[in-house]
């Protein structure tokens, strides 16, 4: 008895060394970078800080050549500008010799007279953001000053008079004393000038001169944009693309993982804390249970998640940038979701997302994924409107033609009683309230054409509108920007 018991524990140890063994020919055959690429969920502390900077890109850009004389860009692909003015932004934020001051809005509107450029970001960016594109800490007097940015003028008059601009909406901090070379960029703005650039003029100037709307519009655009043929990110008629997503997500073999096919054509893939949609129309959907509470939300935590789930989970578009931060809150658990959206030809895709997503969304609790919802169109062609086809409308045009829409939607938007409001101070709010004109790619799956029109989005008083950049035809009925 004693003689069997001694060969049961001797074949168990044997087993034992056995398994080690095969355990460290695994990992040798495929090493940890490779697993965790892989692994559904793991979310890496390890963390390169500067890649928050591939994610931080401005909207459009303003030049002023000095005087009335103005460029807007919606595109900076030729010349680079954000990334020259980012070698100066890293000098100035990294100073510790810097003047703060704050200016009021007509201070800054005559600065905004001299030689400069402006950057427009698409929503507020965290100051403390600026640190982690330059990999470094910035100067703590600016963060204390402003906590977030929409928009950054660098100014150009003088090397003997250098300072930047910090604006959040409401307030303009002036940050002066550093000495910064400004040779790069004042180069391509002096390219710049000499080009057949859009011209912008303000909201005073094309509309109403009685009021004071310093928004930038152009009056006319000397280009045309084409039209871009797309295809689905996701095409789920791929059996093998479908069940190579899948295996992103749940890092196990699919046998186990319980598969639905709805009416519609999404495909379903669940397990016990894990959820996974597959829309025939390219939308992805993936939900996972919380597993810790989270009590206090942490940004930058959240963040670097996010981008790294991302990173091993389908990846990014080109040119995508972060568009938004919104905190979420989900059963006393503390969050945020965070909104990627991304260029194409150097403007952003856009559609009504009351009806599609055109975007990357994903809610991170800290250090867990809640949610992750994601819808990419890639380019396949595009076609340049004929030589004899109509030009294409500026914003000017585009509000001159729609003027009775946009009015009629104020209106309702404000409940204003007509009845008690002259038509002139009616006008006049109208036109106070434009606050933005940009260029866009819109997607409009409604109606079921995989193309991409370039569009104008006009924002009145917080709705931006969207209309054909061609033919002028509104889009949509107006979404909160």
């Amino acid at each position: 008895m004693k003689k069997k018991e001694r060969v049961k524990s001797f074949l168990l140890a044997f087993l034992v060394l056995t398994t080690i063994y095969l355990v460290q020919q695994l990992w040798i055959e495929f090493p940890e970078e490779l697993l965790s690429s892989l692994a559904f969920g793991q979310e890496s502390t390890d963390f390169k800080e500067s890649a928050i900077s591939d994610f931080i890109l401005p909207e459009k850009y303003t030049i002023n050549f000095g005087g009335n004389n103005r460029a807007i860009m919606y595109s900076d692909e030729t010349h680079g500008l954000w990334s020259k003015g980012r070698e100066i932004l890293e000098e100035v934020f990294q100073s510790k010799n810097i003047k703060i001051e704050e200016m009021n809005n007509e201070e800054f509107e005559e600065s905004r007279k001299k030689r400069s450029i402006g950057f427009y970001f698409s929503n507020d960016i965290y100051t403390f953001f600026f640190g982690k594109i330059f990999d470094a800490d910035i100067s703590s007097s600016i963060d204390e000053s402003i906590k977030k940015i929409n928009s950054i003028y660098i100014y150009l008059d003088s090397s003997r008079d250098n300072f930047i601009v910090l604006c959040d909406g409401n307030n303009y901090i002036k940050i002066s004393g550093v000495d910064f070379s400004f040779e790069n960029i004042k180069n391509e703005i002096d390219s710049i000038s000499k080009s057949d650039y859009t011209r912008a003029y303000t909201v005073s100037e094309l509309l109403a001169p009685n009021i004071t709307n310093n928004t930038y519009i152009p009056y006319r655009v000397n280009f045309n944009l084409s039209q871009v043929y797309v295809r689905k990110e996701i095409d789920i008629s791929n059996e093998l693309e479908e069940n190579s997503i899948a295996s992103l997500f749940f890092n196990r073999d699919l046998a186990y993982i319980r598969r639905i096919e709805e009416n519609d054509g999404t495909v379903i893939y669940i397990d016990s804390q894990r959820t996974l949609k597959i829309h025939e129309n390219g939308l992805l959907e993936f939900f996972r249970a919380i597993e810790a509470n989270v009590e206090t939300r942490n940004l930058y935590m959240s963040l670097k998640n996010a981008i790294d789930f991302i990173n091993t989970h389908m990846g990014w578009p080109e040119n995508t940038y972060l568009y938004k931060i919104d905190e979420i809150e989900f059963e006393n658990n503390k969050g945020y979701r965070f909104t990627f959206k991304y260029k194409m030809d150097g403007l952003t895709v856009i559609s009504d997302e009351s009806e599609t997503l055109n975007s990357i969304e994903i809610e991170v609790i800290n250090n867990q994924i809640k949610s992750y919802r994601r819808r990419i169109w890639e380019e396949i062609g595009k076609v340049k409107p004929k030589s004899s086809y109509k030009n294409m409308l500026s914003a000017y045009d585009i509000i001159d033609k729609n003027y009775g829409f946009i009015k009629t939607r104020f209106i309702e938007n404000n409940n204003i009683n007509v009845d008690t409001v002259s038509a002139d101070e009616l006008d006049k709010n109208v036109n106070l309230a434009i606050k933005d004109a940009c260029l866009a790619y819109y997607d409009n799956s409604t109606e079921e054409n995989q193309v991409l029109k370039p569009v104008w989005i006009i924002d009145v008083a917080g709705s931006s509108y969207v209309f054909d950049a061609y033919d002028g035809y509104v889009e949509n009925g107006g979404n909160p920007r």
